[in-house]
């Protein structure tokens, strides 16, 4: 597994493009966080086998955070549904369990058109398992338009089908 773990930490780095001193802080495990990327089809009604990604490198101390997200959405078909990505403001971590919040600072969104997601605030939840980690994301239970307080997520709901996540207490 830690091979898997590892593996997914470079490719979230690359994906986001951005390599700070908070991140590797976040991936050498000083301070609490998340590292990573993983991804799967989904199943939901209207969007069965649209695969979907999510890359993290966050950390931060109860109340704070620092890092970035990025979060890819496919048709089907692999043309683009959502695409975002932003910068991290808060980070908690209890156990295997990391609750992440941010603003998105860049969206493309030709899967629903209309929605304004630039400046929002999401919330991710990342569960780091002994098999396939889970995922949880704010808007599955409201929608882009709603932003959440800071370090508040989703239950993660979607089991992932590649890639993984370090969650460091």
């Amino acid at each position: 597994m830690g091979t898997r773990i590892w593996g997914a930490t470079l490719a979230a780095v690359a994906a986001l493009a951005v390599v700070t001193a908070p991140a590797v802080a976040a991936a050498e495990g000083r301070l609490p966080g998340v590292v990573g990327s993983a991804g799967g089809p989904l199943t939901f009604p209207g969007y069965p086998g649209q695969p979907v990604r999510f890359d993290v490198v966050a950390q931060g101390k109860p109340g704070t955070g620092t890092g970035r997200f990025h979060v890819n959405h496919q048709t089907a078909e692999g043309g683009p549904y959502a695409d975002f990505d932003g910068r991290v403001d808060c980070v908690a971590v209890q156990g295997n369990l990391a609750i992440v919040t941010g603003v998105v600072e860049r969206a493309d969104l030709p899967g629903v058109p209309g929605v304004e997601l630039v400046g929002r605030r999401i919330g991710l939840t990342f569960q780091q398992n002994p098999g396939p980690d889970r995922i949880g994301w704010s808007w599955a239970y409201g929608s882009f338009e709603q932003d959440v307080l800071p370090c508040t997520g989703a239950v993660p709901f979607f089991e992932t089908t590649y890639g993984g996540y370090l969650v460091r207490g």
